[in-house]
């Protein structure tokens, strides 16, 4: 036979508890709080969260009585879980961010199990860095001007003297954002009214004058022809099977300028697509595929790009660079995987990098000149050669010439200087004005 409460006093007036799991915990200093305690017997199962903090005023018959209705909401999600008969780690929603966070990765409902699991890796290191800074905050206390705190305080240098950390204060308001409208999406009250609250607002970069006296951050430095064949050249030099792979994969991604994501693949989870016979399969993980030989077959490339889906072909024939690296490869090791380690198999990124480095030191490439940013050179190489901003955004498989003029073309001297003999040659044809 279930417990009978007491009665719980509100305004002076005796209200009957119906929520069930509700109970009054009273502070040493008389403050009390409400709290929502899921059945004993599931929690000793594994049943989470085993309580839940409920906010409201205590003295508001209104507010209690939405307690209690947040508790047998509660009380049947717990009663559910019993009678799955199976662990469920799907957690509550309590109203914090934190929770929110949880939310958003396990539900199986939710967005983020529709991006890409390059994507999703991402998104966790933003989401835990979040949760260190907000996790415990209620979003219905929320405001503006707490996410302006949250993204000033952020972006703070780590050390005296260092650089401000403007991409983690950015990737931070970021994916609260997005967690944000998941919660809209839930049909959250707290969740719409702080969406509808921070709608168009802006967090800008910090201002260059509040930049003077601070450190620099270095200038990205994009990969020149130079460069790329001096990798190349030094790769095949070397004559390993990993050297051979840093030629290709750098040859590919500057001249059909393309990323290395879509030049090498990436490892994900087996667990995350469903396994076919044709994949690489390598310790619980899958290949999704980069490049491989057999694209090169028929002569020309059709691609498309991973992280957009916009397509381009190209035809091999007309890159010089590109077929240096290709006929390096003995025969026999013309299948498969484009970029391997030695006994053939796709690399990890990380693996990638430190192949990449080797190489690059023994041909004598500066360290700042970045492997993911020989797609970057062979863009501007297009643009200062004269080709139109039209088609290089096509080449580059980009569908924003903006974005593609302003991420993807570094400042040259060429275009400066024509346009400078342009406006001096217009002025030695125009006579002097007369008094």
């Amino acid at each position: 036979m279930a417990r009978k409460h007491k009665a719980l006093l509100v305004g002076g007036i005796e209200v009957e508890i119906t929520g069930q799991g509700f109970r009054i915990i009273t502070r040493p200093s008389g403050v009390r709080e409400a709290y929502w305690y899921a059945a004993k017997r599931a929690t000793d199962a594994g049943f989470q969260p085993p309580t839940v903090r409920l906010h409201g005023d205590l003295n508001s018959l209104t507010a209690v009585n939405t307690m209690f209705n947040r508790c047998n909401d509660l009380w049947s999600e717990m009663l559910d879980w019993i009678t799955a008969g199976k662990v469920d780690t799907r957690p509550v929603y309590d109203g914090t961010v934190g929770s929110l966070i949880r939310c958003y990765q396990t539900d199986k409902q939710s967005p983020f199990h529709d991006t890409r699991h390059n994507t999703q890796r991402g998104y966790v290191t933003w989401l835990t860095a979040l949760d260190k800074v907000a996790g415990r905050r209620r979003i219905s206390a929320l405001t503006g001007a707490d996410l302006r705190t949250w993204f000033r305080e952020v972006r703070k240098p780590t050390k005296p003297g260092g650089l401000p950390r403007e991409r983690l204060a950015k990737a931070i308001i970021q994916i609260f954002r997005i967690i944000l409208a998941y919660g809209c999406e839930l049909g959250l009250q707290d969740c719409l009214k702080l969406a509808e609250m921070i709608d168009g607002m802006e967090f800008r970069k910090e201002n260059d004058e509040k930049k003077l006296g601070k450190a620099k951050k270095a200038p990205k430095v994009v990969m020149t022809y130079a460069h790329a064949e001096a990798i190349v050249l030094k790769g095949i030099e070397i004559g390993t099977r990993r050297s051979r792979s840093v030629a290709l994969a750098v040859s590919a991604q500057f001249e059909f300028t393309i990323s290395q994501i879509d030049a090498i693949g990436y490892w994900m989870p087996a667990r995350a697509v469903e396994v076919t016979d044709d994949m690489i399969l390598r310790g619980g993980k899958v290949w999704r595929p980069g490049l491989r030989f057999e694209d090169f077959e028929t002569g020309i490339l059709d691609l498309s790009r991973l992280k957009t889906g916009h397509s381009a072909q190209f035809d091999v024939m007309e890159y010089p660079l590109f077929q240096l690296a290709l006929a390096a490869v003995p025969e026999d090791q013309r299948s498969g995987p484009y970029v391997t380690d030695e006994n053939g198999d796709p690399v990890r990124y990380r693996v990638f990098y430190d192949m990449y480095r080797t190489v690059a030191d023994a041909a004598g490439v500066p360290k700042e000149v970045w492997n993911a940013r020989a797609r970057h050179g062979g863009g501007t190489e297009a643009r200062a050669s004269g080709a139109s901003i039209e088609d290089t955004t096509d080449h580059m498989q980009k569908s924003d010439m903006e974005g593609t003029r302003r991420d993807y073309i570094a400042g040259n001297v060429e275009t400066t200087r024509r346009v400078a003999r342009i406006r001096v040659a217009k002025r030695a044809n125009v006579a002097p004005p007369k008094d």
